[in-house]
């Protein structure tokens, strides 16, 4: 089953290129202990320059990750993923079903700060309670937040699942076999049936 759109099949092929021409340098980069240090810069900065800003692909992906999660649940139309640019205000998910319902979504790639004990380091707090709160104050027939990380969903489900009562909060890699954990509204899932769209984006980058 292909969930893709025009744009976001755009989007895919401009990340399977960069990811391609990133291999094909490495595979071409030899550095010795004894090398210049301008050869080390040199290599480095080429590697940055491939990659553009990764951190946005991340969040592509993560992005139609949570949107095939959506069109197993909800008839979503020709929703695109790719048409609001990757770190614009807003929300990650804003969507009307064939039905005329909104849903809405925010979602996380971070990874826990090391430096913090069993919890989110000071600016990542800072940033999820920003989410909770766009996520609290719009009207919305059915909030989702979505993490690609399984400590950061821990700990959301630990910690802070009950600033977000009525939001659905999702763990989108599917590695871990499905357990669902408790909560007063029953919100908490891994979403492990998402092998389908996973597979497809698989074969897509081969």
């Amino acid at each position: 089953m292909n969930i893709y759109t025009e744009n976001e099949e755009t989007y895919l092929k401009r990340i399977k290129e960069r990811l391609t021409k990133l291999k094909s340098f490495l595979n071409t980069l030899n550095l010795e202990d004894d090398s210049e240090l301008t050869d080390w810069y040199e290599g480095l900065s080429e590697i940055k320059t491939i990659q553009g800003n990764s951190n946005n692909d991340v969040s592509f992906i993560a992005c139609v990750m949570a949107k095939g999660y959506l069109a197993k649940k909800f008839r979503i139309g020709t929703f695109d993923v790719a048409e609001k640019p990757q770190g614009a205000n807003g929300l990650d998910i804003d969507l009307l079903t064939e039905g005329g319902e909104r849903v809405v979504g925010e979602i996380k790639t971070t990874t826990p700060y090391s430096g913090a004990k069993n919890d989110f380091g000071a600016k990542q707090k800072e940033s999820f309670k920003h989410d909770f709160d766009k996520l609290n104050n719009i009207p919305a027939d059915h909030k989702f937040f979505f993490l690609t990380d399984s400590k950061s969903f821990e700990l959301v489900q630990k910690k802070y699942a009950k600033l977000i009562p009525n939001v659905n909060v999702v763990l989108l890699t599917p590695q871990i076999k499905k357990r669902h954990f408790g909560s007063a509204k029953g919100l908490i899932t891994i979403a492990d049936d998402f092998d389908e769209p996973l597979a497809d984006f698989n074969e897509y980058m081969k």
